[in-house]
């Protein structure tokens, strides 16, 4: 047995034969399984095997979650068997990964080096901060409830996060939501075109504030290094060379922002690894 199996034994033994070829394989690398059927534990071991088998250094494997509590397993998982320091240096979720980056290159987002994030909860009160200061007659009237009430608030903000997972940033708001109305209208669909007018508005405003007091909310730390990865093919070779490969976790639950980001930061390496449950996907 050679030195490298026996190392990664902990890791690959409680692995069926299935499970254990897709950690080894590499390339373009899509596992679908369901719940409970170890995927995560074929993420980690395909890691392991990175690092030990084939030779990669882990500050050059990008590893991704939706949780922390999930990074923080995996992390503890490859640390028990390849040692301490051993675990991806870029190992985190799609926010703090993004976060990263961010921090790299600020101006990407016309932001400046030490900006602040907003969490959800933050970016919630500015939200309603702006409409309340809004002249009331441009505030659409809400299906129930008053103007600026905290069921209206929260769903201009689900709006403005949903324009953000798909890539629009302000100036191209306007431009795609007459899309998105002209689409369910072909389609017989419902649709609130002045709310969705009022949020792009809003979006615009927002924006510019989060500007000026050089913050991002959340859904910011991916938008805009993915945005850059798209348009500036200097900066999309800066990072996707650093990586030697690319692993993502629960694939089934990316949005376009983040399926976007882990195929450009993969493009140099071509190794993308990804683990998911098709049967809990809404598409």
């Amino acid at each position: 047995m050679s030195a490298y199996t026996q190392t990664l034994a902990p890791v690959l033994d409680p692995l069926t034969p299935v499970q254990r070829e897709a950690a080894m394989a590499l390339g373009r690398v899509l596992v679908l399984a369901g719940a409970g059927t170890g995927k995560t534990k074929t993420l980690t071991a395909g890691v392991a095997c990175r690092i030990q088998m084939y030779g990669m250094r882990p500050s050059q494997i990008l590893c991704v979650t939706f949780t922390n509590k999930a990074a923080q397993e995996m992390r503890e998982r490859i640390t028990s068997v390849l040692g301490e320091g051993q675990a991806p240096f870029w190992l985190g979720t799609f926010h703090g990964l993004g976060a990263r980056q961010l921090r790299a290159e600020p101006e990407v987002a016309q932001l400046h080096p030490g900006f602040d994030i907003r969490d959800a909860d933050d970016a919630t009160a500015l939200i309603r901060r702006l409409m309340k200061a809004m002249d009331p007659d441009t505030v659409p009237e809400p299906d129930t409830g008053k103007k600026c009430d905290v069921r209206q608030v929260k769903k201009m903000g689900e709006r403005i996060g949903h324009m953000k997972e798909n890539l629009v940033t302000p100036e191209a708001a306007p431009a795609w939501v007459r899309g998105l109305i002209e689409r369910r209208r072909a389609a017989r669909q419902m649709v609130d075109v002045e709310g969705w007018e009022f949020a792009v508005r809003l979006y615009q405003i927002y924006q510019a504030t989060l500007r000026e007091q050089n913050a991002a909310d959340f859904s910011d730390l991916l938008m805009w290094p993915t945005l850059a990865l798209m348009n500036d093919r200097s900066y999309r070779d800066r990072w996707s060379q650093r990586f030697t490969s690319v692993m993502a976790d629960e694939f089934q639950d990316v949005n376009r922002a983040q399926m976007l980001w882990l195929t450009y930061m993969s493009e140099y390496s071509r190794e993308l690894f990804a683990v998911g449950d098709d049967s809990q996907s809404i598409l």
